[in-house]
């Protein structure tokens, strides 16, 4: 409120003598001030509010990765949603095979085996919601002669988590070691056992001069 706003009231407010004559003008002009006034404040509310909540600014924040053209967005978010259900489904395939992983190190490992796949050349094509879809649809269909890296990857995931496992259940408990080792022979095949024969005889063996 300025001095004039500020006058205008006191006026009102302190004069109780003044004639309604007097008190009408005066109202009057308070009206004519505040409509002179409101366009002005509400540019300036914009302009604050412009500040904070524009997609520019947001995205320059980093709140936003990108701005949506209105026209393009059901396509955007089509393609986005399918993406985002793939790599659920891939997510939780990872996390099967080892419960150990978190959420950023699958997909850190995700983008990882995508770069190995198409090449530095084409990582740009993470960031393309419809490129990825493509990809991951790709890797979870195995056909005849195709190679899935995501599903070699997820078995060997699942494999060093057994023998991690293992390991740590053998160290834990020494005195079965031996029983574990009978146990698993009796489930491999002869050519299998004869090379854990080989294997242990070579690590007692003096090393070659």
């Amino acid at each position: 409120m300025t001095l004039l706003e500020v006058s205008l009231v006191r006026r009102l407010a302190g004069t109780p003598e003044l004639s309604p004559a007097e008190r009408k003008e005066l109202e009057t002009k308070l009206k004519e001030r505040e409509e002179f006034l409101i366009p002005i404040y509400h540019q300036v509310a914009v302009q604050f509010a412009d500040l904070h909540d524009t997609p520019g600014r947001m995205q320059e924040k980093g709140v936003i990765t990108d701005i949506l053209d209105w026209k393009t967005s059901r396509t955007f978010f089509y393609w986005r949603l399918r993406r985002l259900l793939l790599e659920d489904l891939v997510k939780r395939k990872i996390h099967d095979a080892n419960p150990e992983l978190t959420d950023g190190q699958i997909q850190a490992m995700l983008r990882r085996w995508f770069v190995e796949v198409e090449g530095t050349v084409k990582a740009y094509l993470w960031d393309n919601n419809k490129d990825l879809v493509e990809w991951l649809e790709k890797q979870l269909t195995e056909e005849e002669g195709s190679r899935s890296v995501v599903g070699e990857n997820i078995k060997y995931i699942s494999r060093d988590y057994i023998l991690k496992q293992i390991r740590s259940l053998i160290q834990a408990n020494p005195e079965v070691a031996m029983d574990s080792i009978v146990h698993m022979t009796q489930h491999i095949s002869a050519t299998q056992r004869a090379e854990i024969v080989r294997i242990l005889s070579t690590m007692d063996s003096p090393a070659s001069t």
